[in-house]
């Protein structure tokens, strides 16, 4: 189906019409689709999504919701009754002439409607339909009830994160919600892309477990297996890199990163000028980070002799331009008057019914010719019941498929086969893009050099040192490269970065995240590369950066947690107590591969329909204070900073994490009602303190909620953490346990059953494990290929296939250093 009246205009996704029956867990998805301009209309009860009563409220009890506001701008409402006939005939009309269905109903849902995709999908084959759910739509857990908080402790990422003194703890402002909904917006990309090549539709089964699983893989089962450590919570330092954490300042905090060894000595150089320290200085200091983890605590102070006789700015900027990684961590005040930000015009104004206006989070990314745009509130119930549900859809001429009808049903390589990309990718942030891509079944080109290896590259083995760097052995390298193909040029030889355009001028796509003007510098950038002949206007280039392509501090260095703490994540998370919670897994790189991905795929969907391409530019920054615009939202109207929640969710209790036996054991209940709080009594043989009357209703709980912690927290640290899982799901509840990394391959069923972890054929060390992929494409399901490929592994295939090169050419190439040996 092509065409959609109500989308935004002029947006990548513009001839796109998306059914959206996602509650608040899912409704991002349907925003950044709708943001990009697709049409998406929110199917809903006639009394309304319940998204709508979300606290916090807009101006008291009777309110909108903040977070459905922002999460539900530029969507269209049409309200159904799917229990009664006439609008479940209503609802497949409306199936029978759109794009995608987007849904997170209770699983089997759909089936019980008679909904379900092979329903739908009988007389529109083309249709694609995203469910996301807690645990996906096989397997034992299938229809055991999750969320947020319940996604952040069976998918490994609470066990990380806060202070060792502290419960596990999550993220602030649902990212397990949020990045799934990530997740499920690129798969539906993927599986529409495919479908406009095959004329065949697919089911999307995106599963939170899977994702947050997925993306916490820097401290994932491959690392596991490399070194035996269970990551743990350590606060605010990162055990890869030394120095780092949190600091105090005159007026604030300020969060630091060294993992260079550059890095070190230009703030070892700035110490001893400030405060005299000669200690600082010894050599006993220098060289990569492992050798100054034994001098941990030592370092911590000399670094807070120096930030304490500084303001935040101060620390911030001259840090900054001695090149060492110092930022602020932000509160919602800074946020709002950071000079990037506003130099950039990231704010875009959140239109309400009463005519007033909210300033909040803008663009996560920013397509140079589509755009992307806020250009409508969040609609009434039903407010487009008369445009829609009467109203046969305006089309626009679709595009000819890419490859025969005849070819549908036939096997393939995978959703995104035919699709060649170039990638110029350091660390996660744009490799782990390729790797989705290359899973999917893209051709993924990525460019290296011996003179700059990645960091994967520098891997030296925990357990056998003596051999040195083992640059194909990398965990992390698997985790982010497998699947691709590698060549190796000396981009800065004239030849170097011609090969490489020639590499381009037969590619659909570049993806890159180098530092701000270095591509440009090497001839490589986009506008250079679009304007080549063989190229015509069809390049699509996604170049990701982090603070973004312009602005007064776009030359600015930044590693992952330095993001958390510029969008003021950290800040927002953990206790109230605790003034600086990080991730340990690095979260707004997954965070912006998955908005990355989501960029680039509307893009190609647009060039092929329109014949263009362009350059999409992605701050890190942005897309992290987009990705927790709920919490901005709040800011923005109460001029309040918001409250560091930790577990807790506003109107329920008891809602949080709680220590079970063992070490470090802990399960996360999640009481919403009244009847689930009866269902928990049962399940702990209704205790005469949980029969209280100050703990009867949700009100009460809520007013004693200290207390009841207590006691529920005294009563589970004798429980066995799977033991209690099991009893608690038999009674219905919402439950989950704070799963490391050995229990997710070890011990949970719901993984193994739906074969998340991938073993990929290593060319040097056999076979090895590693977190999967998830994209749910059932349709299509991808695979990654080889892992374990040496720099320049593939340049007799490239440069000989591809760049057309002879065997002689691409000798003599090799003899004075423009393509470099493969070792």
């Amino acid at each position: 189906m092509s065409g959609a009246a109500g989308g935004v205009d002029g947006g990548a996704l513009g001839h796109l019409r998306v059914l959206d029956l996602t509650s608040s867990r899912a409704a991002y998805c349907g925003k950044l689709l709708a943001d990009l301009g697709a049409d998406v209309i929110k199917v809903e009860p006639v009394d309304g999504d319940p998204g709508r009563r979300e606290q916090p409220l807009f101006g008291g009890p009777e309110g909108p919701s903040l977070p459905f506001l922002y999460e539900n701008a530029n969507k269209r409402s049409v309200s159904l009754d799917l229990e009664s006939d006439g609008d479940r005939d209503r609802f497949r009309a409306l199936a029978a002439e759109s794009d995608l269905i987007l849904e997170s109903l209770p699983v089997g849902t759909l089936e019980r409607l008679g909904l379900d995709y092979p329903a739908l999908s009988a007389d529109h084959g083309g249709l694609v339909l995203t469910s996301v759910s807690g645990f996906g739509q096989t397997g034992p857990a299938r229809e055991a009830r999750s969320n947020d908080l319940i996604a952040s402790a069976m998918g490994g990422a609470m066990t990380s994160i806060g202070d060792p003194n502290d419960p596990p703890v999550r993220l602030a402002g649902h990212q397990a919600d949020i990045i799934t909904a990530s997740v499920a917006a690129s798969a539906s990309l993927i599986a529409l892309h495919h479908r406009d090549r095959s004329g065949q539709g697919q089911h999307v089964d995106v599963s939170s477990l899977e994702v947050v699983t997925a993306i916490t893989h820097i401290a994932g089962v491959g690392k596991w297996l490399e070194d035996g450590i269970i990551p743990k919570r350590v606060g605010t330092g990162l055990v890869a890199s030394v120095p780092s954490g949190a600091y105090r300042c005159k007026d604030g905090l300020v969060y630091l990163m060294v993992n260079r060894p550059a890095h070190w000595k230009a703030l070892a150089d700035w110490i001893h000028e400030v405060t005299r320290n000669e200690e600082v200085l010894m050599e006993e200091f220098h060289g990569p980070s492992s050798s100054r983890l034994p001098y941990r605590e030592l370092l911590d102070v000399f670094i807070g002799d120096l930030t304490i006789q500084l303001t935040v700015d101060e620390a911030y900027h001259e840090g900054q331009r001695r090149h060492i990684a110092f930022t602020p961590i932000h509160t919602a005040e800074r946020i709002a008057v950071d000079p990037q930000l506003v130099d950039r015009n990231f704010f875009a104004a959140l239109e309400l019914e009463n005519g007033r206006e909210l300033m909040v989070p803008g663009a996560p990314y920013r397509p140079a010719r589509s755009g992307w745009k806020t250009a409508r509130r969040a609609p009434g119930i039903g407010e487009h019941d008369d445009a829609i549900l009467d109203t046969p859809r305006k089309s626009i001429a679709p595009r000819p498929l890419q490859a025969a009808p005849e070819a549908a049903g036939k096997p393939t390589k995978g959703a995104l086969e035919g699709l060649r990309i170039v990638e110029f990718g350091t660390g996660l942030a744009a490799p782990w893009i390729g790797r989705m891509l290359a899973w999917a079944g893209a051709e993924v080109i990525k460019v290296e050099s011996h003179a700059f290896p990645d960091v994967p590259r520098l891997f030296v083995a925990p357990r056998e040192p003596e051999l040195g760097t083992q640059p194909e052995c990398s965990p992390w390298f698997t985790d982010w490269s497998a699947g691709k193909r590698f060549v190796s040029l000396d981009l800065r030889n004239e030849d170097g970065a011609e090969l490489c355009r020639q590499i381009i001028d037969q590619s659909d796509a570049v993806i890159a995240n180098y530092s701000t003007g270095v591509l440009e510098k090497l001839g490589l950038g986009f506008e250079a590369l679009a304007a080549r002949a063989a190229r015509k206007t069809e390049l699509v280039m996604l170049e990701s950066s982090g603070f973004g392509e312009t602005g007064p501090l776009s030359h600015y260095v930044t590693w992952g947690p330095n993001i958390e703490a510029l969008s003021g994540l950290c800040g927002f998370s953990g206790f109230p107590g605790r003034e600086c919670t990080i991730s340990h897994f690095a979260y707004p790189d997954p965070l912006s591969a998955l908005h990355g991905l989501v960029a680039l795929m509307a893009a190609l969907l647009e060039r092929d329909r329109s014949g263009e391409g362009q350059v999409i530019h992605l701050s890190q920054f942005e897309t992290t204070v987009a990705s927790i615009g709920r919490v901005i939202v709040e800011y923005a109207a109460t001029g309040e900073e918001p409250v560091r929640l930790g577990n807790r969710e506003p109107g329920v209790a008891p809602y949080g994490c709680f220590p079970c036996r063992g070490d470090d054991r802990w399960i996360v209940l999640c009481i919403e009602t009244d009847e689930d709080w009866r269902g928990l009594c049962q399940v702990m043989g209704s205790p005469a303190w949980a029969m209280q009357s100050r703990f009867e209703t949700t009100a009460d709980r809520i007013e004693h909620q200290g207390d009841l912690e207590s006691s529920l927290s005294a009563w589970t640290a004798d429980q066995d953490d799977y033991v209690l899982l099991d009893a608690c799901r038999d009674a219905g509840l919402a439950v989950g346990v704070v799963q490391n990394t050995e229990d997710m391959l070890r011990r949970d069923p719901q993984l193994a059953h739906r074969k998340f972890f991938e073993e990929i054929p290593h060319f040097k060390r056999g076979v090895v494990t590693a977190s999967g992929i998830p994209l749910g494409l059932t349709g299509t399901p991808g695979r990654s290929t080889h892992t374990g490929s040496s720099i320049g592994h593939d340049n007799g295939a490239v440069f000989r296939d591809i760049v057309g090169l002879t065997q002689d050419e691409i000798a003599r190439f090799v003899d004075v250093g423009v393509i470099e040996d493969a070792t």
